[in-house]
């Protein structure tokens, strides 16, 4: 006979192994399991591996601390159980807030100058938002009360971009109709992010023009007779046999009105400033979605998350609308950017 101890221990690891494979069965399997079963797999799945994540830098702190303490009081008793109940509390809090936290965005507001030598000092209101990540877990309702929020700050202009889309479920979900509620007189633009090449350039471009949203693929518009957009193609492509054309080649010679550019990835940022752009706007990072992770955003990229000015080039990296992954995020609160521009 199993002692209640023994019984308890079993159960836990039995929940642990349960989850550890939900997250892979959903991926290997994704045709044959019913589509509301792999949500419920699929949240259990990377939340479990969240959890994981960010209590391994921990994991690896304690461990010495505890094997010093057993060599130093070899008799000293260890509350074992106490110990794992304020995990499991912490995992809880950790859960339950990053949950709100992440499916709860708040409205940025930033404002920039871009007026040339001449400009004549006219206003525009842009609404910007980057990986939205519609498929599953960013659902139709939670991409609709975005696009929502968008529409009650009556924006101009309204830019996605890039990581708009996460996964073929998102033609299941119908997260991708809500696009088409979006309004701005100026047009909706967006780019291809790294997740628009997984599922496909090609595709990608045809899915989320046909909800509503005008693609640009190392193109350029001039935008009301003010400014010009320019929207990127993400260095991802260079990884398909796709060609990412350099910037000055997207921009006309002799331009004079000021340049905004959308680049999913903030890489190479010095690019901009030498082409003269006046504002970039770039996504990609989550500034790590989940700590400890930010710190790796941070060595990784320039500028992980928010404002930065090289020579005249402003740059705006947003740490995301949506989430990737577990619907999650503990280090940063999602963003719908409200632009405020004089060109």
């Amino acid at each position: 006979m199993l002692s209640e101890k023994s019984k308890t221990k079993r159960g836990i690891l039995l929940a642990a192994d349960i989850m550890t494979v939900a997250l892979p069965l959903t991926l290997f399997f994704r045709a044959e399991i019913p589509y509301s079963l792999k949500l419920i797999l699929q949240g259990a799945g990377y939340t479990w591996a969240t959890i994981i994540v960010c209590f391994v830098p921990f994991g690896l702190c304690a461990e010495p601390i505890r094997f010093g303490m057993k060599l130093m009081a070899p008799d000293l008793a260890v509350p074992k159980v106490k110990i794992f109940a304020c995990l499991c509390l912490l995992s809880a809090l950790m859960v339950i807030g990053g949950y709100i936290n992440a499916t709860s965005p708040i409205v940025r507001e930033l404002s920039f100058d871009l007026r040339t030598g001449n400009s004549t000092g006219v206003e525009y209101d842009i609404a910007a938002v980057t990986d939205l990540h519609a498929g599953k877990l960013m659902s139709r309702k939670r991409v609709g009360n975005i696009v929502t929020s968008i529409n009650q700050m009556t924006p101009d202009l309204v830019l996605l971009g890039g990581d708009i889309l996460d996964d073929f479920d998102v033609k299941q979900s119908g997260a991708a109709e809500e696009f088409k509620r979006l309004k701005a007189p100026l047009g909706k633009y967006t780019v291809l992010g790294n997740h628009e090449y997984y599922l496909g350039g090609k595709w990608s471009k045809e899915f989320l023009e046909k909800h509503g949203l005008t693609v640009l693929v190392d193109e350029s518009v001039i935008v009301d007779g003010k400014f010009i957009l320019v929207g990127r193609n993400d260095f991802a492509a260079l990884q398909r046999g796709g060609t990412r054309e350099p910037l000055v080649q997207l921009i006309s010679q002799g331009n004079k009105l000021p340049v905004i550019v959308l680049d999913h990835t903030p890489a190479q940022l010095e690019e901009a400033q030498k082409a003269g752009v006046a504002l970039q706007i770039s996504g990609h990072t989550h500034y790590g979605q989940i700590f400890p992770i930010n710190f790796i955003i941070d060595h990784l990229y320039e500028k992980g998350w928010g404002i930065l000015q090289k020579g005249k080039t402003w740059y705006y990296v947003s740490c995301g609308v949506g989430f990737w992954g577990p619907p999650l995020r503990t280090n940063s609160r999602p963003e719908i950017l409200l632009i405020h521009i004089k060109v």
